[in-house]
């Protein structure tokens, strides 16, 4: 078998022996979607942003040390860009855990912290990160991931196009971020009560003006590291590709070089070690069809270009980032000019260049007037006149729910704006509801999840100082009389903590500081606080075990929004 016919050859990951193909017309991305596509909940979005990320900071295998350098010169020899990534010799390589942490943890809060991102970032206590990565109480492992990620030394020099439109150039030579744990200094002087980053200027900088994109980031989560990887590269190829109707391309050698895995130059190694990395992305529906394509680099060596035919979970991806189904929260990653009329498309309805007066209307109708008039002006770009029949349709749907409404309005103007030409009237949206149920119901879903979550964080702050006053009451006694294992436990513990400070106390200010504040009752329940986290079955409760038995004023009991 010759080496073209091997390069050619296709990994599927559907039933239907020709592959699934995407239609000419892409941005039918909704009409593609089977009547059970991917609808088990709205996607949990994670934005991060796209001048830095894209290039490696971890080494994903599991040892070793992997040299990351990447150079560009021009054709005088100058160097044009310049990716270099350098580590501590005590801490380590960034490896697969620091990727993980990075790109699920930190990346998480500095998009639950929106812009402008603080310079001082709270990640949360070691405990709750460890939980957060699926690591039970190994605090160890997420304190040296963390210092793994700050002692991460990047060289740079590259441009980026920022929000502004402005072409921005990045030269930096500096870690990203500087590390404090629980218990040291803030810069205000006081001490930290969870692990904080504090962001170094120019990549601050680059935190607030680069654009954001969308990821899947259950999706991302339940990843290994080189499938994670992968989906954060294709990821910028798959969305265009589903727009304009192409498959996605990625050279191998570029993704070999901004994943830090190791080049081979055989087909056959190349296939072997790219079907891992593909595999869970077919089977989840992310890609559907795989082909590779004999090239060489620039250099000459042989190298090949891997071919994606998105598959459902793509194009579902999609269309809740297009609607932006977060939050109420609206973020296009692509944006292009509107293509000529095709021929044989219906032409939109001629709108007159002056506009007759409308007469006044009753003020009943006047929610479902603008109703229809913001159809037409987003769908032509110009109001339209309403007709009796349009009002009475945008009665009923505001009827239903003025929410639904508008979302349907928004959704049902926007497909025929970008689909060539469908619906040309008001009286089409009826013939896309069914298509926008999903994303509406996915949006919704999301907007009471995040209620609920927000609800919940308001209640703890409201409720905190009483759960501390019941812990400071457990403290003064009655938590020997009611646990005594875990009394006896908490106690060894104090104990042994305070002879660790007893013992550094004439060499550290710190120790000595720690020691003479050891017996105020507020870090003693700063102390048995970890406790509780560290050891969820000793049977103190936590604030929500507290709250649901013990509080007057519980959760549950709290009138909804």
């Amino acid at each position: 078998m010759s080496e073209t016919r091997n390069a050619n050859s296709i990994e599927r990951g559907c039933d239907d022996p020709q592959g699934a193909s995407l239609p000419t017309n892409a941005m039918k991305i909704a009409e593609t979607l089977p009547v059970d596509a991917p609808s088990e909940d709205a996607i949990n979005i994670l934005r991060s942003e796209t001048a830095l990320s894209r290039f490696p900071i971890h080494r994903l295998a599991n040892r070793g040390i992997v040299n990351i350098e990447i150079r560009r010169k021009d054709a005088q020899g100058s160097v044009t860009f310049l990716w270099e990534v350098s580590h501590n010799s005590r801490y380590g390589q960034p490896g697969p855990l620091a990727y993980k942490l990075d790109t699920l943890v930190i990346n998480r809060r500095i998009d639950e912290a929106g812009r402008p991102v603080p310079k001082l970032l709270r990640l949360g206590s070691l405990a709750e990160i460890a939980r957060e990565l699926e690591l039970g109480a190994d605090t160890n492992k997420v304190k040296r991931a963390l210092r793994q990620n700050a002692f991460a030394g990047i060289t740079a020099k590259t441009a980026y196009r920022a929000l502004d439109g402005s072409q921005r150039s990045f030269e930096f030579s500096d870690t990203r971020y500087g590390l404090i744990l629980t218990g040291e200094r803030l810069p205000s002087g006081a001490k930290a009560d969870a692990v904080y980053l504090i962001f170094h200027d120019l990549y601050l900088e680059v935190l607030n003006n680069a654009p954001r994109r969308p990821l899947d980031y259950d999706y991302l989560r339940d990843l290994s590291p080189a499938p994670q990887r992968f989906y954060e590269i294709i990821s910028y190829e798959i969305f265009p590709a589903i727009k304009f109707g192409h498959r996605a391309k990625l050279p191998y050698s570029e993704f070999c070089e901004y994943s830090t895995l190791t080049r081979y130059f055989e087909f056959e190694q190349v296939k072997k070690q790219m079907y891992k990395i593909h595999l869970p992305h077919i089977k989840a529906g992310y890609i559907s069809r795989v082909e590779y394509e004999t090239t060489t680099d620039k250099e000459g060596e042989a190298d090949w270009n891997m071919l994606y035919t998105p598959g459902e979970k793509a194009r579902f991806q999609q269309l809740v980032f297009d609607f932006g189904i977060i939050s109420g929260r609206k973020e296009r990653m692509f944006r292009s000019k509107p293509s000529p009329q095709k021929s044989g498309a219906v032409a939109p309805r001629a709108l007159p260049l002056e506009l007759p007066l409308s007469p006044v209307e009753p003020p009943s109708n006047q929610k479902a007037i603008s109703l229809v008039k913001h159809f037409y002006k987003k769908r032509y770009g110009q109001e339209q006149p309403p007709s009796s029949r349009e009002i009475a349709e945008a009665e009923q749907y505001l009827a239903e729910d003025e929410t639904w409404a508008h979302f349907l309005t928004e959704f049902t103007s926007k497909q025929g704006k970008e689909k060539d030409g469908f619906p040309n009237d008001f009286g089409g949206v009826k013939k896309l509801v069914a298509q926008a149920r999903e994303p509406y119901d996915a949006k919704r879903k999301q907007k009471e999840v995040i209620s609920l979550k927000k609800t919940r964080q308001s209640h703890l702050e409201a409720h905190q100082s009483a759960y501390h006053a019941f812990l400071g009451e457990l403290l003064g006694g009655r938590l020997e009389s009611s646990l005594p294992e875990a009394f006896r436990v908490f106690t060894e513990q104090e104990e042994r903590t305070r002879r660790f400070y007893r013992v550094r106390a004439h060499k550290s200010e710190r120790a000595a500081e720690s020691l003479a504040d050891f017996d105020r009752e507020a870090v003693r329940i700063a102390r048995l606080l970890a406790f509780i986290d560290q050891n969820p079955k000793c049977g103190i409760p936590d604030f929500w075990q507290w709250d649901e038995k013990i509080n007057q004023t519980p959760f549950a009991s709290q009138p909804h929004d």
